[in-house]
């Protein structure tokens, strides 16, 4: 078995606690979503979910060919707990007193592109689905432009298709979403099957130094295009892709340097800081499932966060404090969740580990 990349674990873990930082602002405390740490989190986390998904989707066999996934798994693993923890925020919504952004009702289920929260992991799967589809091309390609080639020409068509499917149907499907994590799932797998080049890349003060510039530059572009004579959709697409790369090579060149200090055999116990963040990672699609049934109203901290102004500080406590508190709860939900095989596949994907037998 392949030693575990705790690097990317702790990137989870990290990115999923401000999945619910970001939800404690637009859910809970409402109306603040022109806040300034609103907007950088909204573009930080889901990017490095779907990178990290499209390293670990790409598996090469005898002679550098891709290997095409089986979707069945991840149906079973995305699919049945989005319909299972969904349906039940369905029932539970009215009881949160939240004032939910979402469509919480049967209609956000089913046509609503934001599937009530729940769109990640439909969008996953059907990422997975194009990238199976792909991988015959991918495997012909023996270096990485044929694959940004192979990448390029399905995503035109994922466009192509949103653009001339009725509205209806890109609302059932999510596929805007689905074609806005594309590339960056992509970059992942490409970044896998060439992850020595990679690695040059994200151990290279220059190209980091880059990447902090150009990650800095699309933030402020993609979050307040307004400002911008230039911008338009096809310039903010472009912009968000390059932001997307970008904030991959800064990831893993921050934290891979110090997930290998924290787990170094040298040393007699992990790192406590680093561990922390990779449990929360190993457990990052509960917490995600989960996490909506711990939310609530929040409404009266708001007239004092706007009056400082919605600065970037008070509410990166703020919200950092609230979602250290639900994803405590999330994670307890999951720990009794694993004691019901069924309720555990049901609502977060995972199976329980077999409990060893006890022989006399």
């Amino acid at each position: 078995m392949k030693p575990r990349l705790h690097y990317f674990d702790m990137l989870k873990g990290i990115a999923i606690f401000m999945v619910v930082m970001g939800h404690v602002l637009t859910m809970c405390v409402r109306e603040i979503d022109r806040a300034a740490i609103f907007k950088f989190i909204g573009e930080v986390h889901m990017p490095l979910f779907f990178f990290i998904s499209g390293w670990m989707a790409m598996r090469l066999g005898e002679g550098g060919n891709v290997a095409t996934p089986s979707l069945l798994p991840r149906a079973k693993r995305l699919l049945l707990p989005m319909l299972g923890a969904s349906t039940l925020w369905l029932y539970y919504f009215p009881l949160s007193g939240l004032e939910s952004p979402l469509v919480s009702t049967w209609e956000g289920l089913w046509s609503n592109e934001w599937k009530n929260g729940y769109w990640f992991t439909l969008v996953l799967f059907e990422i997975f689905a194009v990238y199976a589809a792909i991988t015959p091309l991918l495997s012909r390609c023996r270096n990485v432009w044929g694959g940004i080639a192979v990448t390029a020409a399905a995503w035109a068509v994922m466009l192509a298709c949103q653009a001339i499917m009725p509205p209806m149907w890109v609302g059932i499907s999510s596929l805007g979403l689905a074609a806005t994590f594309f590339p960056i799932f992509m970059a992942g797998a490409l970044a896998k099957k060439h992850k020595d080049g990679f690695g040059r890349i994200c151990e290279s003060s220059g190209a980091v130094t880059a990447a902090l510039i150009v990650t800095a530059l699309c933030l402020a572009f993609v979050c307040w295009p307004w400002k911008y004579g230039f911008a338009n959709e096809y310039n903010l697409i472009a912009a968000r892709v390059i932001l997307h790369l970008s904030l991959a090579v800064i990831a893993v060149a921050t934290v891979k340097p110090w997930s290998e200090r924290a787990f170094s055999p040298e040393r007699s116990a992990p790192g406590r800081l680093a561990d922390m963040w990779r449990f929360i990672g190993t457990r990052s699609l509960s917490v995600y499932l989960l996490h909506y049934f711990f939310l609530f109203p929040l409404g009266a901290a708001r007239p004092a966060l706007e009056a400082l102004g919605l600065s970037f500080t008070p509410l990166f406590v703020f919200s950092a404090t609230v979602a250290a508190a639900i994803v405590a709860l999330a994670l307890c939900a999951d720990y009794i969740l694993s004691f019901s095989k069924p309720l555990s596949l049901l609502l977060t994907g995972s199976e329980p580990p077999k409990q060893p037998s006890v022989t006399k």
